[in-house]
């Protein structure tokens, strides 16, 4: 697995990373105002975020961006609810609609351009159903899930200016996929089931299977990847709690991204600095391994663990 993982990011060495110095930092989301709950999904290297949240007045997910000082602008791209899963640092916006009331297979994907405008990503002129996550700085590329009803499986795929481009190539026998992020160079990460869940970093042909280190983990999904070669992921327990880290692709190290108080982790994407969205039952954060990787602000909290190498797969 080395040799893939040197094709894909370059070589850098299978050692152990040090751990950061000092605490990581948390920094609160400010909920939208007159919401009863908000979540923070994408994050940009202008520390611009994107997310969701329920009006409190009608009940309604609605999708919101703007600033961490809780400057936001809100936007609907369909009926039955909206979800804003990734902006990049051209200001282009990805997710799906109908996200209250639908499964995957009646779940239109938007793209949003910086002018506003809102698309629904088609495929031979046909709507595409499932949803959009990750999207690059670099061609405006994002990555998604799409539900083929004729196989009835989700299906990992790029797409770029409204359109599916191809489907992400697993070079593994599975069941279905799931397309989270995509970065500059076109590194796709994401899902397969087989079962369990595993995780994948693609680029071209070529695989790395992520599975977190655990004897308790039942499954592994990456959901975004930064332009660094960082990326972060999700595993559940046998008792089904969901826990969350940050995974340097080029040592396989993994750091566990905690938040006080909570049982359910999930972090969703994060930037070039290595500021990651994350959502809990103890609230929506901004989570950082180190100070110096952060926006101005936040709460330090116990340093960040870090689970040993131990090659890919397990």
């Amino acid at each position: 697995m080395r040799k893939l993982a040197c094709a894909l990011i370059g070589c850098l060495g299978v050692a152990a990373a040090s751990a950061p110095a000092g605490a990581a930092v948390l920094i609160p989301i400010i909920p939208v105002p007159n919401s009863s709950a908000t979540t923070v999904f994408g994050i940009n290297d202008s520390n611009t975020i994107a997310g969701s949240f329920i009006g409190k007045d009608d009940g309604i997910e609605r999708a919101f961006f703007g600033s961490l000082d809780g400057t936001y602008s809100t936007f609907d791209a369909g009926s039955g609810g909206t979800e804003a899963r990734a902006i990049n640092n051209n200001g282009y916006i990805t997710g799906f609609s109908n996200s209250q009331n639908g499964t995957t297979a009646d779940q239109p994907i938007f793209e949003r351009r910086p002018n506003g405008n809102i698309e629904n990503v088609t495929v031979n002129g046909q709507p595409l159903f499932g949803r959009a996550q990750g999207i690059n700085n670099s061609q405006n590329k994002f990555a998604g899930t799409f539900w083929d009803s004729g196989d009835h499986e989700a299906v990992a795929f790029v797409g770029r200016r409204g359109r599916l481009l191809h489907e992400v190539r697993i070079p593994v026998v599975h069941q279905a996929s799931d397309g989270e992020g995509i970065n500059s160079d076109n590194v796709v990460v994401g899902g397969f089931f087989q079962p369990p869940q595993q995780g994948f970093v693609v680029q071209g042909n070529s695989i790395l299977v992520v599975f977190y280190v655990s004897d308790t983990d039942t499954g592994t999904v990456l959901e975004g990847i930064n332009d660094n070669g960082q990326a972060v992921g999700q595993w559940v327990d046998e008792d089904g709690a969901v826990h969350s880290f940050l995974l340097d692709i080029a040592t396989a190290t993994f750091t566990d991204i905690l938040v006080p108080g909570a049982t359910n982790v999930r972090a969703w994407n994060l930037n070039s600095a290595g500021a990651v969205t994350v959502d809990s039952d103890a609230g929506a954060f901004i989570w950082c391994a180190r100070k110096r990787d952060c926006p101005a602000g936040g709460t330090e909290v116990a340093a960040p663990t870090h689970v040993a190498p131990a090659g890919f797969p397990r």
